[in-house]
């Protein structure tokens, strides 16, 4: 079978890209223009918009090292938002509004609305979804081969109702689609993308706060929701994690209906070769402790699981089954504590988001790796964040575009 690569670069090469330039030349052009320009760039000719929109010219991007890692989170919606342009999806194109004509910080019953935020770690940039209503509580998964962001369910923002929205959002094209939406309506449940296309959610509770044992399958190719085998207990505010790439689903902790808040330390796991669950023990030691302060990092094409714990980075030894700290890299920064949100950037970058030193607000650092004298040491570099930016997300993803 070809190499798609090679026939994309054989098809966009028919006509000129850029005339009197080389294919090549012209094609390197195009890469290596940022991704906030794409949507201009689109508007040139049909062929730049058809050889930009195309998964393999991501793929090239990737190759050449002119790709740009973003970072896309589910927060609340600052109270102060100041009059700036930003970036929205809409069912076309990207495009650049005012914040003030689109601000809704309040719902009317105390809790804030939500926003799917951007940020670009590579060119330290950040930018706001809006034009789309994202549910209060509402999680998101990116499937990199297909470059699918998928934000699904939560609670309506004025009932407060679990909701089964699903809105699919291409990160080649820049648009976004209403998905098919979800058998159950549910929120506080584990989600994760083990495979290329498919998305698994289980869990949650349900809009009487019973805690929920059901899953579902969603296929964001074909836009289709099938029931699979419930979990083997009632876990409400359980994490999803793809730990291992062998396409399983782990649903770390939760909690059942009678034992509110105090979370299991045990986890289940779906096969879905077999389509069946099976509990893995002692794997959470923490009752009381949300296990969405932990996130699967990969490191040196290696994926670990982290969490923070108490000021310090924690790696879950598997052969041992224990929680360790990570001594060569020492404790989280003093202007970070409390609440601590540890999320994976890619490219070897971890971010840490939590409440500021003397509780004066929320802080973003990121750790990263950097050699001297010889050897690979970890750093702690403070993000500069614009207060609006700052509150501690909800649901977090990342892909490399």
């Amino acid at each position: 079978m070809a190499d798609p690569i090679e026939l994309f670069q054989f098809h966009s090469s028919i006509n000129e890209l850029i005339p009197g330039l080389p294919h090549d030349l012209a094609m390197e052009c195009l890469l290596r223009v940022p991704i906030t320009s794409h949507p201009t760039l689109r508007l040139v000719s049909h062929q730049w918009k058809s050889t930009i929109s195309n998964p393999s010219f991501f793929s090239l991007r990737r190759i050449s090292n002119f790709a740009e890692n973003h970072l896309f989170l589910i927060q609340p919606l600052s109270q102060s938002i100041s009059a700036e342009k930003t970036t929205i999806f809409e069912e076309s194109d990207f495009m650049d509004i005012d914040i003030e004509d689109n601000k809704q910080p309040s719902n009317g019953i105390g809790l804030p609305n939500y926003n799917l935020n951007i940020y670009n770690a590579k060119t330290e940039e950040w930018r706001c979804l809006s034009g789309l209503t994202i549910p209060t509580f509402s999680q998101c998964v990116v499937l990199s081969e297909v470059g699918k962001l998928v934000v699904l369910g939560g609670w309506d923002p004025t009932t407060l109702e679990p909701v089964s929205r699903v809105v699919v959002i291409d990160l080649n094209l820049g648009v976004w689609k209403e998905g098919s939406p979800m058998p159950t309506a549910r929120s506080f449940f584990a989600v994760g993308a083990p495979g290329s296309t498919t998305v698994y959610v289980a869990g949650g509770h349900d809009g009487q706060k019973n805690a929920l044992k059901s899953a579902e399958e969603y296929d964001v190719e074909h836009d289709q929701w099938k029931k699979i085998p419930p979990l083997t207990e009632e876990r409400d505010e359980c994490y999803g994690l793809s730990i291992f790439d062998d396409g399983k689903f782990w649903v770390i902790s939760g909690y059942g209906t009678e034992s509110q808040g105090r979370f299991r330390s045990d986890c289940e796991v779906f096969d879905p070769e077999k389509e069946e669950w099976s509990i893995v023990t002692g794997v959470w030691p923490y009752p009381m402790k949300n296990p969405k302060s932990s996130a699967v990092v990969k490191l040196e094409g290696k994926k670990k699981w982290w969490d923070v714990n108490e000021g310090e980075v924690m790696e879950y030894d598997w052969e041992m089954r224990v929680w360790k700290g990570l001594n060569n890299m020492g404790g989280i920064p003093k202007g970070v504590n409390g609440w601590v949100s540890l999320i994976d950037v890619g490219n070897g970058k971890i971010c840490v988001m939590g409440n500021g030193e003397n509780s004066d607000g929320e802080r973003m650092f990121m750790l990263e790796m950097e050699e001297e004298n010889g050897k690979m040491n970890w750093r702690w570099i403070q993000v500069e964040t614009p207060p609006r930016f700052l509150r501690i997300p909800f649901s977090a993803a990342h892909f490399l575009m």
